[in-house]
């Protein structure tokens, strides 16, 4: 099965389990409430019940204080019981048993600020089966009858018949009417009470079947979810892997590699396929002096095509790693995962950014050699780069004990327009070069101008390079063999950092002698410029999400491929944006003519009509509505071509999520929301350790012994939040942040 069936298959696969958890989670979520109803019902209906008797209870106990004492009050209050009873007054919000007993002194009004409903009603209202209601109306009717032998007594008070009250009220009717009360009480109690028992039953039986499916389901997922984790490593990542380590000896003429081209029957046996084609033709250069110029030819010739290759496989491994590095900021966004879970997840994007990388160095290398390479000068402050430079730099210097030194010419001008990505890349590779293989000493970087040119001086104390390898360090895939020193890397760095000067006019070289450091020298074209030139761009790694989310603005996105189509809509939707898919390029004019589309994001390869005749068909009748090209052909002709029909910009594959929350900005008003510094927020949380591990903790970052601060945040039993803040910072390489928290906390 080849990668891209392959990963549909996971993406379906993923996809079912977690509808399957959002189902049964629903359900279970339903389930709990039908209890909590029941619960609730059961509460409510025994409150009525238990009014009903203690109302009749307060009506006895007002009467006969009545007919004793012969207190109006109580008369009064006798004649409010049965007012709130049958809703001629209003009852109170809080009318409970013990609501009267507050009220026994005189000149104390009970305070009357609920609705005005009978009693009768609310027993209405609560649903109760016609057998149990009948119950309830039959003992109220009972009580009125109670209730007449107490008006009875009353107005015997009132005509001054005290003992003839007091005998009616304490009579056998009087008991016998009591008793005709509490009799369909009973019958009420015993009925309803089996009824609600029943259904809290049924309630809780369901809950905990639900309950048993969700834990099933759950683990099917993460089983699911592993076995995709583990079906991208050993399909992409360690062949890839093999790839490159074999291609390093093949381009140091090495012909005992072996390549099986059958062992992989997908794109990366195509790769193999090619790699095997390059062997094979340079087997033949070596061993045939006599065909020697056709063998140079085919050799060219392979080359060509193997650059050709490769940036069309760049095509192809970018969709997968679109789904694969945007799924993955997806469930890291999730609160419904575990540590371990986001460690997972931290692997699978370290591992596919780490392909990533690879791939972009291979098409660099190759977009050079097909001389699709462009220098695009900016103006920008130079002094400024330098610094973000040197703060990359300096503390992973003094953590490895070595002095870090820039020096700036005094003519040296601070605002000038040439490639400062290109500038940049530059710079960074041949400073981590001298980092790498420089053990003890200093690294220097010295920068200066002249005849309209910036040159650049890197040197540093470190191993060196022989006489043999200083001579072939610009080639591709070339590294130094040296132990310790060439485990990581394709050997593409200083190759393409040379080719990169040369596109900007300047060229490289380099002197050293072995163990005695080494010295690189290169110059760049530039030209001189002013503040007002430079542009204000927002540092997008700075962006956490949007202020205004969930704003009324809807997005079409198009694409041929599923899986891309599924990740831009969850990364849309999450935002709050309503979004509408199409495959090619007849349902976009479908769908545009149909539904009113704020943005819209196109791929370019599709079947039927493609994305650049349908952009070109958009912009016959629309010239406003932003279309933002979204493509794994990263070449910039093809971005070009796609500005030049009338898209409004362009985004690659795979997709940042910071660089589409800019087009949304851009061209719908999105308010983005970036990172604030929280530091004084997250420096109290270090004082929850111990000063002994604290002083641990300096110690390894200043020594950047990874394995140690894992030992420590395992020992110490922090918050999450902390350990994952120390994790973030140490994959960053921010260990000097780490150290000063410790310091200012006050443990030490």
């Amino acid at each position: 099965m080849n990668l891209k069936k392959l990963f549909m298959l996971l993406f379906i696969l993923n996809t079912v389990s977690f509808i399957f958890v959002a189902i049964v989670i629903n359900k279970y979520q339903k389930a709990t409430i039908q209890l909590e109803d029941a619960y609730q019902m059961q509460y409510k209906s025994l409150l009525l019940a238990q009014e009903l008797r203690q109302s009749s209870d307060d009506l006895t106990r007002m009467a006969r204080t009545y007919v004793v004492t012969g207190n109006e009050m109580f008369k009064e209050q006798f004649q409010t019981v049965l007012d709130i009873r049958n809703g001629k007054i209003p009852r109170p919000k809080r009318y409970r048993g013990i609501f009267w007993d507050f009220y026994t002194l005189n000149n104390k009004k009970p305070l009357l600020d609920g609705e005005k409903v009978s009693l009768r009603e609310l027993m209405i209202r609560a649903n109760f089966s016609e057998d149990e209601l009948n119950l309830l109306i039959n003992s109220q009717d009972e009580s009125d009858y109670l209730t007449n032998l107490e008006h009875k007594a009353m107005q015997a008070v009132k005509r001054g018949d005290f003992k003839f009250a007091r005998d009616l009220m304490h009579s056998d009717e009087y008991h016998q009417a009591k008793i005709r009360i509490m009799k369909p009480l009973d019958k009420f109690y015993k009925a309803f009470e089996s009824r609600t028992k029943k259904q809290v039953d049924n309630s809780q039986l369901e809950v905990k079947e639900l309950e048993f499916y969700v834990n099933v389901i759950v683990l099917f997922s993460i089983i699911i979810f592993l076995m995709s984790f583990f079906t991208i490593l050993i399909r992409i990542v360690y062949p890839i892997d093999l790839l490159r380590v074999a291609m390093l000896k093949l381009s140091s003429n090495k012909m005992d590699v072996q390549l099986d081209k059958n062992k992989y029957q997908d794109e990366v046996g195509d790769m193999i396929g090619s790699v095997a084609i390059f062997k094979e033709n340079t087997q033949k250069l070596i061993s045939s002096e006599e065909q020697l110029k056709l063998a140079i030819d085919d050799a060219r010739n392979a080359n060509k095509a193997k650059s050709i290759f490769l940036a069309r496989m760049s095509h192809e491994l970018r969709t997968p790693l679109n789904a694969i590095l945007g799924f993955s900021n997806l469930l890291s966004k999730s609160n419904n995962i575990n540590i371990n879970e986001k460690e997972n997840l931290h692997t699978i994007k370290k591992s596919a950014n780490y392909l990533l990388n690879i791939i972009n160095e291979i098409l660099e290398l190759s977009k050079i050699e097909a001389g699709k390479i462009e220098v695009l000068p900016k103006t920008f402050n130079l002094h400024e780069t330098i610094k973000e430079i040197e703060a990359l730099f300096l503390f992973r210097s003094k953590a490895k004990g070595l002095n870090f030194n820039i020096t700036y010419a005094s003519n040296l001008p601070k605002f000038v327009t040439l490639d400062e990505q290109r500038l940049r890349q530059v710079l960074i590779n041949l400073l981590s070069n001298s980092l790498k293989f420089t053990t003890k000493g200093e690294i220097n970087l010295y920068i200066y101008e002249s005849m309209n040119k910036l040159f650049f001086e890197v040197s540093d104390t470190g191993i060196g390079i022989s006489k043999e390898d200083l001579e072939k360090i610009f080639k591709p895939f070339e590294q130094i063999k040296e132990e310790n020193y060439n485990k990581n890397g394709t050997g593409l760095g200083l190759s393409i950092t040379k080719e990169l000067i040369s596109l900007m006019g300047g060229s490289i070289s380099a002197k050293s002698q072995r163990g005695e450091g080494s010295k690189f020298y290169f110059s760049v074209n530039y030209k001189k410029a002013s503040k007002d030139l430079v542009e204000d761009i927002k540092n997008k790694d700075l962006i956490v999400g949007m202020k205004n989310q969930e704003f009324t603005k809807t997005a079409l996105v198009v694409d041929d491929i599923e899986e891309n189509r599924k990740l831009l809509i969850e990364l849309l939707s999450f935002y709050g944006i309503k979004t509408y898919e199409a495959k090619d390029g007849l349902e976009v004019l479908d769908i545009y003519k149909k539904e009113k589309i704020d943005i819209i994001f196109m791929d370019i390869l599709m079947p039927k009509l493609n994305g650049i005749k349908t952009i070109k068909e958009i912009r016959k009748t629309d010239k406003k509505i932003p279309i933002v090209v979204v493509s794994a052909n990263v070449f910039s002709e093809d971005k070009k071509n796609a500005l030049n029909t009338g898209a409004n910009d362009f985004i690659a594959k795979p997709i940042e999520e910071s660089e589409l929350l800019l087009m949304l900005e851009k061209y719908i008003g999105a308010d983005l929301k970036y990172e604030e510094n929280n530091e004084e927020a997250k420096q109290l949380d270090y004082k929850s350790i111990s000063k002994e591990n604290l002083e641990k903790l300096i110690e390894a970052c200043n020594n950047m012994d990874n394995k140690v601060i894992s030992e420590l945040l395992n020992k110490e039993q922090l918050s999450k939040e902390l350990t994952e803040d120390i994790k973030t910072r140490i994959d960053e390489f921010k260990y000097h942040e780490i150290i000063e928290l410790c310091k200012d906390s006050k443990n030490i």
